[in-house]
């Protein structure tokens, strides 16, 4: 056997490799330093709620995974910008892709950078608030967004939950908006002629593209707004156990979004995966490589992340997936997120992962208190 086949196999993957590793990483000795550094200050009476076991603790360390995210997003993307085009933007575009190809590939990334930005801030601000302003679900008749929404109907005003789903679902929006559609790069065109139109500018960040079909951005966009607010809520209900959303979301990088970044390079570029793909697959795994740097110290149950993070680490997730794969397979995710959530409102995940041997081995994987 020579050596051309597994040459032509790896063919394009150094960059992404290498890419994909590092923002990981980064990430997760980024949010790990933090708490080190911080942690010990954000024992402060808002910030401190109830564990499942009545043990107060810190519950918002979700702030150090948006500031761990934000910063490695960033550096992220400046990072992909300056690679050769040849070396990251591999994927072509198919028919039925949500993800559009009217702009150059270096303003999809700053498109795609300014969206995670709007992602991790907006569901982190949404969660910070449920988690400092909301009563606990255990003290409260609100369980899931249908307990919420009759609460918030008794009190004829929005319970912080409620809030923070509705409020979720115009964040995701925004941000699907600006990932697929919008085209930062041409704000310089307006920025070099003499009068400037900023708000003509601003709607080309936002504006909906050059797609001839507008219909069809809107069934686009509508879809993958509540993938990625279904995705976001989906880590909130994990969120009942130590590390739990954690593992969840490395799971769903390690085996749904980081091989469909490598395998969009070298011979596998038959594969129908969007031109971001890797892009977000990069950013995707800075929320969770962020997630991953608290992960010991939740288990420890020293603190945990709250609403704070890991809403944000989902709707990451959720748009990493939209804008990676076909129009096809969103709505099969689609599908699978709704039936979840619904689910939710019924059964306990919690009890279903204990009835499971090696999901209850795999739950409990790592803490001391919770013996398998």
């Amino acid at each position: 056997m020579t050596a051309a086949p597994l040459l032509g196999l790896i063919n394009g993957w150094p960059a992404a490799a290498a890419v994909l590793v590092a923002a990981f990483v980064g990430s997760l000795l980024m949010s790990a330093g933090l708490w080190r550094w911080f942690g010990g200050r954000m024992s402060r009476e808002r910030c401190i709620r109830p564990n499942y076991r009545g043990q107060p603790i810190v519950a918002v360390s979700g702030l150090l995974v948006l500031i761990a995210g934000s910063v490695a997003v960033a550096i992220t993307a400046v990072v992909i910008v300056s690679l050769p085009q040849g070396e990251w933007h591999w994927a072509v575009h198919v028919p039925g892709q949500s993800v559009l190809l009217a702009r150059s590939p270096d303003s999809a990334t700053i498109a795609g950078g300014i969206a995670a930005l709007v992602l991790l801030g907006g569901f982190g601000w949404l969660g910070y608030r449920d988690d400092t302003r909301g009563t606990p679900e255990h003290l409260t008749a609100a369980s899931g967004f249908a307990g919420h929404l009759r609460q918030s109907l008794r009190q004829r005003a929005l319970t912080t939950g409620a809030q923070k789903a509705l409020g979720g679902l115009v964040v995701a929006t925004v941000g699907v908006q600006i990932a697929l559609w919008g085209d930062p790069g041409e704000v310089n065109e307006y920025a070099d002629t003499e009068s400037v139109d900023w708000l003509r500018a601003l709607l080309h960040v936002l504006g909906p593209g050059s797609d001839p079909d507008a219909m069809w951005s809107l069934a686009a966009l509508g879809r993958g707004a509540v993938i990625v607010a279904l995705a976001a809520n989906l880590m909130n209900l994990l969120d009942r156990a130590p590390g739990r959303a954690t593992k969840t979301a490395v799971a769903w990088w390690l085996v749904w979004l980081a091989p469909a970044a490598l395998l969009a390079s070298g011979t596998f570029r038959s594969f129908d995966l969007g031109p971001d793909t890797a892009d977000w697959a990069v950013w995707a795994g800075v929320a969770v490589g962020a997630a991953v740097g608290l992960l010991r110290s939740e288990l420890a149950e020293l603190h945990m992340q709250g609403d704070t993070g890991v809403n944000p680490l989902g709707a990451m997730l959720g748009m990493a997936t939209v804008v990676t794969y076909s129009a096809t397979v969103e709505w099969m995710v689609l599908a699978v997120l709704a039936a979840l959530n619904l689910a939710s409102e019924r059964w306990s995940f919690s009890r279903i992962i204990d009835a499971v041997p090696l999901l209850r081995w795999l739950d409990r994987l790592g803490s001391p208190y919770r013996s398998n």
